[in-house]
């Protein structure tokens, strides 16, 4: 089953901290760009982030369809790293399943 990023979205408003349509502004392409975090993930976030210990591993330029993906992250105690929130980023609009 494919469902559209905007569909995705609609469906989970409370696991979006950020989204932003792709558009051009003054000539200037903005690309989609959505940030979903969990309610579980804000908990997390909030208990084992709060030291300031907050990371971030991101892709950039490894497919054809220019997809980044942003992933922030805490370690607990045995320093075991868990991901924290998602951060999606579609510089390019075509891509199997677009519907934007």
């Amino acid at each position: 089953m494919v469902i559209s990023f905007h569909a995705w979205a609609f469906n989970h408003p409370n696991d979006m901290f950020y989204f932003q349509n792709a558009s051009e502004d003054n000539g200037i392409h903005v690309p989609f760009t959505i940030g979903i975090q969990t309610p579980s993930q804000l908990q997390t976030m909030v208990s084992l982030g709060d030291n300031g210990a907050i990371s971030m591993d991101a892709t950039f330029n490894t497919n054809d369809v220019k997809i980044d993906l942003f992933t922030l992250m805490v370690f607990d105690a045995h320093h075991t790293k868990m991901s924290i929130a998602s951060i999606i980023q579609i510089i390019k609009h075509a891509m199997i399943g677009w519907n934007g």
